[in-house]
């Protein structure tokens, strides 16, 4: 679970370097996104680096953050694709990084309770 938690941290981190790039017009022009938009990016962007710290110190906050990030976009790209559209990668990220977590949960607790 230590190594998983790790890989999640990378990939938040990038995701929210990702983020800050878009608020400074550098990868997507926010500056013309709608204030919906705007507010989304910020959001996934603060949460995303946050969630890269905790994940890497493994701490539970950090794997409160991932869920809490994982569901919203799933939530966000599934029930309300007319306003953020279909993002079928994520969306798959998402589910399978989730998957995949509750995987290395349960056979973790398996471990435990054997003992």
């Amino acid at each position: 679970m230590k190594i998983y938690l790790r890989v999640l941290a990378v990939i938040y981190f990038i995701g929210g370097i990702l983020h800050v790039l878009d608020v400074f017009d550098l990868r997507l022009k926010f500056s013309e996104m709608s204030s919906v938009w705007q507010a989304w990016i910020i959001y996934l962007m603060i949460f995303d680096i946050l969630a890269a710290i905790g994940l890497w110190q493994q701490k539970k906050w950090g794997i409160s953050l991932f869920l809490l990030i994982a569901i919203s976009q799933l939530i966000a790209y599934i029930c309300f694709s007319n306003v953020f559209g279909r993002q079928y990668s994520l969306i798959a990220i998402h589910v399978v990084t989730l998957a995949v977590y509750q995987f290395l949960k349960w056979t973790g607790s398996r471990k435990v309770q054997k003992i």
